[in-house]
């Protein structure tokens, strides 16, 4: 247990996922609002492969070969990604990028993960095309993958193209800014809820080992353990990066 401002965060106990129950449909007769359920089996089965390597659309990672990631491990990305690369698991939350992959038929090759909304949209009365993400914390799409990845059992994810940030007007700021469904990206922020939510997570799996890799790390990503340090995180280039591909 770990407290952080006065908040108290437990570490997950890991088991393996088997599904879970979400609601569906509310239904209002005679004034009395009933909400339905369903419970929905996992159909991913996901075994841990190697490494688990979260691919962000950050500009840190702009200029490296993702297929080299393929032979040393599994691959989870979001959204765009798989107009340049297909991951192993692929994420999407919002319903315009989700509707772009399920025109594309991302999900025939690939695992397409998303929330119960759009599992539940395509198709609607038929079996579903996409899966749940596990146990949904509502977070971001790319701290969703980084998640499941420790749903699935992995104990040592990497994260590339993790910036947590844009850096202003002219800049590249994300891999497919000014493209459909993303538009342009021009602000100059630090997107703290982002950084909280993974600095949660390390909290919540003490045992994953969570590597930011990145050749120019803005001060915050020397300053990812909150609170206790559990010595579970760290920051490396992509020349040390090189080491855990070609082990």
């Amino acid at each position: 247990m770990v407290r952080i401002g006065g908040k108290t965060i437990e570490p997950i106990v890991w088991e393996p996922y088997k599904g879970e129950t979400v609601n569906t449909n509310l239904i209002i007769r005679k004034g009395q609002k009933i909400q339905e359920t369903e419970y929905m089996e996992d159909r991913v089965k996901a075994v841990p492969r190697g490494n688990a390597y979260i691919i962000g659309n950050g500009p840190s990672r702009n200029g490296f070969d993702l297929a080299r990631l393929k032979d040393t491990g599994q691959t989870y990305g979001c959204n765009a990604l798989y107009r340049d690369f297909i991951p192993d698991f692929i994420f999407s939350i919002d319903s315009p990028i989700t509707l772009e992959l399920v025109n594309d038929k991302v999900y025939e090759k690939c695992f397409h993960y998303s929330t119960s909304l759009e599992v539940h949209r395509y198709p609607k009365g038929g079996p579903p095309k996409l899966h749940l993400i596990p146990n949904n914390p509502h977070w971001i799409c790319g701290n969703q993958a980084i998640w499941t990845a420790g749903v699935h059992g992995h104990k040592n994810i990497y994260l590339l193209g993790f910036d947590f940030r844009e850096f202003g007007k002219d800049q590249l700021n994300n891999i497919y800014q000014d493209t459909e469904n993303y538009g342009p990206r021009h602000s100059d922020t630090v997107f703290d809820g982002w950084l909280k939510q993974f600095r949660d997570m390390i909290k919540m799996r003490p045992y994953v080992n969570y590597t930011v890799v990145h050749d120019d790390p803005p001060f915050y990503l020397n300053h990812l353990q909150t609170g206790t340090d559990l010595g579970n995180t760290k920051v490396i280039g992509y020349d040390e990066f090189e080491k855990v591909l070609t082990p």
